[in-house]
This record gives C-alpha cells, sequence and structure tokens, in this order.
C-alpha cells in the first residue's frame, strides 16, 4: 500500500475504504485524507516538484516584490560604494576644524583636511560613475542586440533573465545576510564577547565593544565602528553614565574579552561631546609603512615651512613648522629620545635662515649633524663653556627686542639667511648646572619673539627635573615611552584621563625595538592623543645630509651680535669655576630666571628654589610652607657664612609706593657668587 508522502499520522484504513467505494478511482495509488486536504500520494514527482513551485510563487506573487526589493537592495548597494566612507570622513574632518576654534594653526590644518577629504570624495565619486556609465553602456548595448536580431524568444528569455536576477538578490535569505543594521552573534552565547579579530564587518566591531564594555560594567547607549585599518578598529562609544575616565580607567581589563595585544586598546574623549569617547583597538602595527625623510636640496628649507617629523598612526604624516616654538622631548633609555632630536635637527639644518647650536652635558649631543651644526659644546666637562654660551644667547634675545623696530620686523623677529634665527638643541637637560638651568628659563620667557629658541630633551620629566616654569613655557611637547608622573609634569594634571598615555609605550629592550620612537605630540596643530612614530634616519645617512649642507649654513648676524655685546670666539678662554654650595647657586639662578631683577623678596626666592630642587627644598611631609622657607634660607646664610663671610646676608626691607617687601638685592648675590658688579 502506498502512503501519502509526509504522513502527519498513520493512515486511517476504514476512511480509506469509504473513499474509495463513493468516488471515482484515480489513475492508480490510494487517496488518503491529509491535514484536511485529499492528496494523491501516488503522482510523479516531477508533478508533484512542478506544482510545488507554482504554489511557491503563486504564494509570492510571481516574485514582483523580490524583484522590486532586489533592484531596491542592488541600488542601495551601489550608493553605498559610491559614498563609501567619505562622508563619515568629512564629517570626522569638520568636528576637528569645529574643535580648533581659536587655535588658528589648527583651524588651517583641519580646514586644509576637510578640502583635501572633499576633493577625494568628489575624485572617488567621478571615477564610480565613470565605471558605472561604461557598464551600462555595454549592458545596453548587449541587450539592443539581442532584441534587435533575436527576435520574440530572445525579448521574453532576457525579460525572465532581469526578472530572475532581481529575484534573486531580493529573496529574504540574500537580504537578511547583507543587513548590517542587526545584531550579529559570533563565537559564543547571546551576550558573552567575543574577540575582535573575529569581527568581519562595522555592525560586527561595533557588537564586539559593546559586549566587552558591558562585561566590564561600563554602561553605553550607543556604540558605533567608524573605520577599519590595517592594524585594526576605530569606534565611537557613546555613555550613557559616567565619565570617559572611568573608560580610560578599565583600558587594561578590558584588552582580555577583545583579546588585544598589552596596551592595544587606546582611549580618546571627545572634546566636543563629553559622552563620546573614540576607541582605536590596535591588532598590529600601525606603522608597518612608515614613509622616509625626503631627498632635499641643501638649505632649502625656511624655519616657517612645515616638514615631516613622523607618521600618525591613523596614517597621516605629521609635518610641523618650528618657527617661534620652544620644544620639549622626553622619553626614558631606549624610548628613541636621541632618533626623534636628531630628526629634528635635521631639519632645522636644513633650514636656510636657523643657526643650530648643539648643546649636552651628559653625551655626545648631535655629532652625526656636526658639519652642519653652528656650535657645538658637549661632554661632562664643558658645563663652565654651555653656561657661557647660554648667557650669550640670552643677552642677544633681549638685544634683538630693541632691533625690531629698527629692522623694520613688526612685533617678532623675522629670520632669513642675513637674520637667521638661533635653536639651542639641549640632550640632557637635567644634567645641566642650576645656573645653566635657570639662564635656560630665562631665554624661554624672552627668546620667542626674538626667535631664539629652546629644543630640550630629557629621560624624565619629574618636577625635580623638569620645572614647572619649564612646561609652562613650552609650546609643542614630545613623549615618548615614559612614566606616570612624567605624563602629569610635561601634559599636565589629567592628560591621562583624556588619554594621553605615553606611560603605556614601552622602550627598547635588548634585540626588541618595542616602542622605541613612538610619541604623543601636544602643540605643533597636533591636538588629539594619537600615537605617532618619528621617521628616524641613521648615522650614516645623517652624516651625508650634513656634509651636503655644511657649506652654506648661516650663522648669527653682526647687528645682533654688536647689539648684544657678545662674541663667540672667545668660548676656549672661558674658565671652569668652583662649585658653589647648593643654597648660593639657587639663590643665583632663582635672579637669572627672573632676568636678574633688582631684587627678589624671599616668598620669589623661595618658590624658584623649591620649584628647582624639590627633593632638597620643598617642603617635607607636616612641613608648612613658611617652615620650608625659613629651613633654606637658613641654610643660605650658612653657606654664605662658609663661602663669603664679609657678605651681609640679612634680609632686607623695603617700601617704595605700593611696592613692598623684604628679601634680598641681587648686589647681595653677585658679591656672595664673586661675581664683578
Amino acid at each position: 500500500m502506498t502512503t501519502a508522502p509526509h504522513p502527519i499520522r498513520q493512515p486511517n484504513l476504514s476512511l480509506a475504504k469509504e473513499l474509495s467505494e463513493t468516488t471515482p478511482a484515480p489513475v492508480e495509488g490510494t487517496v488518503v485524507k491529509h491535514q484536511g486536504e485529499i492528496v494523491r500520494a501516488s503522482e510523479p514527482a516531477w508533478i508533484e516538484r512542478a506544482k510545488k513551485a507554482t504554489d511557491h510563487a503563486l504564494e509570492n506573487r510571481l516574485y514582483v516584490g523580490w524583484t522590486l526589493r532586489g533592484y531596491w537592495h542592488l541600488g542601495r548597494r551601489w550608493l553605498e560604494a559610491r559614498r563609501d566612507d567619505y562622508p563619515q570622513m568629512i564629517r570626522s574632518a569638520k568636528a576637528e576644524l569645529k574643535a580648533a576654534d581659536g587655535d588658528t594653526t589648527a583651524e588651517a590644518d583641519a580646514r586644509r583636511e576637510v578640502e583635501k577629504r572633499r576633493a577625494a570624495y568628489k575624485e572617488h565619486k567621478k571615477w564610480h560613475d565613470i565605471k558605472t556609465g561604461a557598464w551600462g553602456a555595454v549592458a545596453t548595448a548587449s541587450a539592443a542586440t539581442g532584441a534587435v536580431m533575436g527576435g520574440p524568444l530572445v525579448d521574453i528569455l532576457m525579460g525572465v533573465g532581469v526578472a530572475a536576477v532581481g529575484a534573486w538578490n531580493g529573496r529574504p535569505a540574500a537580504i537578511e545576510g547583507d543587513t548590517t543594521s542587526g545584531l550579529i552573534v559570533i563565537n559564543g552565547q547571546d551576550g558573552e564577547p567575543f574577540p575582535i579579530a573575529d569581527a568581519h564587518t562595522r555592525d560586527e566591531a561595533a557588537e564586539c565593544v559593546r559586549r566587552a564594555l558591558l562585561s566590564e560594567g561600563i554602561n553605553v547607549a550607543r556604540v558605533e565602528a567608524v573605520r577599519r585599518y590595517d592594524w585594526g578598529w576605530e569606534v565611537i562609544v557613546w555613555l550613557r553614565k559616567g565619565t570617559p575616565a572611568d573608560l580610560i580607567a578599565k583600558a587594561p581589563e578590558l584588552e582580555t574579552p577583545l583579546d588585544l595585544p598589552q596596551d592595544g586598546l587606546l582611549c580618546q574623549p571627545r572634546r566636543q561631546k563629553r559622552a563620546q569617547v573614540v576607541l582605536r583597538l590596535v591588532e598590529g602595527d600601525p606603522f608597518e609603512k612608515m614613509p622616509a625623510l625626503p631627498e632635499r636640496a641643501p638649505n632649502s628649507l625656511r624655519m616657517r615651512d612645515k616638514a615631516l617629523l613622523a607618521m600618525r598612526m591613523d596614517g597621516q604624516h605629521t609635518e610641523l613648522s618650528y618657527l617661534g616654538v620652544h620644544f620639549i622631548v622626553i622619553a626614558s633609555s631606549g624610548g628613541g629620545k636621541s632618533v626623534t632630536l636628531r630628526t629634528i635637527g635635521d631639519t632645522l639644518t636644513d633650514c636656510e635662515d636657523v643657526v643650530v647650536i648643539d648643546l649636552d652635558p651628559g653625551g655626545n649631543g648631535l655629532e652625526p649633524l656636526a658639519e652642519a651644526l653652528g656650535l657645538r659644546v658637549v661632554g661632562p666637562d664643558q658645563m663652565h663653556v654651555i653656561e657661557a654660551v647660554l648667557e650669550k644667547l640670552l643677552k642677544i634675545a633681549k638685544a634683538r627686542a630693541t632691533l625690531l623696530g629698527k629692522l623694520g620686523m613688526g612685533d617678532n623677529w623675522v629670520p632669513s639667511r642675513e637674520y637667521p634665527a638661533i635653536v639651542a638643541l639641549i640632550d640632557e637637560y637635567p644634567q645641566l648646572s642650576q645656573r645653566a638651568k635657570a639662564l635656560v628659563v630665562a631665554i624661554l620667557r624672552v627668546g620667542r619673539k626674538a626667535r631664539v629658541q629652546i629644543g630640550l630633551a630629557a629621560q624624565e620629566a619629574t618636577k625635580d627635573a623638569i620645572g614647572a616654569a619649564i612646561a609652562d613655557s613650552i609650546a609643542l611637547k614630545i613623549v615618548g615611552p615614559s612614566r606616570h608622573q612624567d605624563v602629569v609634569q610635561v601634559f599636565g594634571v589629567g592628560a591621562g584621563a583624556n588619554g594621553w598615555r605615553p606611560d603605556r609605550l614601552h622602550p627598547e629592550q635588548g634585540d626588541d625595538p618595542a616602542d622605541a620612537g613612538k610619541v604623543y605630540i601636544m602643540g605643533g596643530g597636533s591636538t588629539d592623543p594619537l600615537i605617532h612614530k618619528v621617521v628616524a634616519i641613521k648615522r650614516d645617512e645623517g652624516k651625508q645630509r650634513a656634509a651636503r649642507r655644511a657649506a652654506g649654513r648661516p650663522w648669527i648676524d653682526d647687528v645682533s651680535l654688536e647689539m648684544a655685546g657678545v662674541t663667540f670666539d672667545d668660548l676656549d678662554t672661558v674658565r671652569p669655576h668652583d662649585r658653589l654650595p647648593e643654597p648660593i647657586e639657587l639663590a643665583r639662578a632663582a635672579f637669572t630666571a627672573a632676568d636678574d631683577p633688582h631684587r627678589m623678596t624671599t616668598v620669589d626666592l623661595y618658590e624658584y628654589v623649591a620649584d628647582a630642587a624639590p627633593e632638597s627644598w620643598a617642603p617635607e611631609e607636616g612641613e608648612e610652607v613658611e617652615q620650608a622657607r625659613e629651613r633654606y634660607l637658613k641654610a643660605l646664610r650658612d653657606a654664605a657664612a662658609d663661602v663669603r663671610p664679609s657678605v651681609d646676608m640679612k634680609a632686607r626691607q623695603w617700601r617704595d609706593g605700593a611696592d613692598r617687601g623684604r628679601g634680598y638685592y641681587l648686589t647681595t648675590i653677585t658679591e656672595l657668587t664673586g661675581e664683578t658688579s
């Protein structure tokens, strides 16, 4: 006995017999009642398949809906390909332009970036439309030829083919598989975190981050995967509550559910919107394709020109102008400090309007660039000469302030080949003497307009190494692998909570370069906490470049030297001097840093001392500021009694109208140090 093809229950044999007696028998087989329908169980298979296809077509209205939906879907895909990521990139650039309000350099850079991305978008759309037109022309010509030459049958087949293409792309499975708006579950039960490496679309990346954040208790309102790079993903998170600092503090824990490398999650709060945080999930090396420093003709740059320093992790080139900019480079041993200073030095020695001076009390300075440098003083036994050079530079900076009007330069010195700027690059700054440090501070305060500029480098930026006066006076800050306290001292309190985390970079270790040469840059138009990598030049390459430039390098103009009353021809006559006790050195340094005022109160004097040498003279635990100040002043009097007993170190009181105070006169301090009046 033949049964129904899809029985729900066993056939009712008595009902079958009754039906066979009352209805005409079919050609063959038995008729059974199946879910309320009469089914002929023994029909040929092809008839059954044809009926199913007919029923399916009727149920879907001959696929008309699928066809329309398919071509709508193809049109949407075409439009997405035409747009690509350019609208989002342009919006991001506009946001940067808005955030740069008030910073003219940053605004100019951001405006150029907006125009650049708009131009790229226009070019992309043009070529996309050209390709579409070309393929459309080919398809139209083919269809026209077939219609004319093939007759009605070909026309029918072409129509069926067109409808089939639309229906195939409009079938529910195709639409569901292509959507980017639904929740995509990967690698685990719903809600469980999964590695970012398993995310292949923007939706999947957003869902991956959402789950990881929720697993660590971060309450989010929205997650958007903005862009995928070769090195990983860039994702924007909208916080429902809490602060960006809460998320940043959780970054190390989030690396585990995301399966990222150590320190592979970078967080950047958006300045213009407090609730937004940009996350960068770094799976690979963003700097595999580093550019090379361009080959330039000797002395072909000017100081105002922007030149390549580094590449940013998003692929943008970091180009800086050093005109009127003091800068500092901080990186621990093996962090790439010397490489960074050498790259900057290479640019400056290629400027026809810059004299570069190399000062290094602890090493060999910019030795590869020696032939292109205006002056070099290096070595731990040359501190007296370094002090003499800095003193001359301070005098030049002061003299140039009086020359601006005479030379018709306006408010700032205008560098030229005839009147070049001066940049002193000082490595190992903490090893300078107290007097040398005070001279640097004084130059920082008066040198910018005179284009007598300072570039400092050090392995650490703690308070006892880099005083607050340094950090406050410097506009361009470059920090590589370092410690947390270095970040606070250079970038400021709260910088870490805003994404500035060079303390999560690692210096070179043996044969492993780790993060050597990677830095965060604040200033010079760089406002976002993105990792940069400095474009390095090797020693031999540096020597070759310097040798090509050596013949045409400028020197300090005679007008500035004459007005300042200095010359650099007498440096070999400078003799070493005995080191004075620290309290006396600090007192003299305080006057120097303040531009040698006629007198200084003990309060101002101690403020400098506590900042310059906090390990010795800052208030100790439980000690009041007044007590610490009296402790220093007593040490100063005791040291003076040993060195110059004849000098009266009693603090003087003065009253000149509203100017009232108690302290020391400059003549007293210079008499104490043995200087001539």
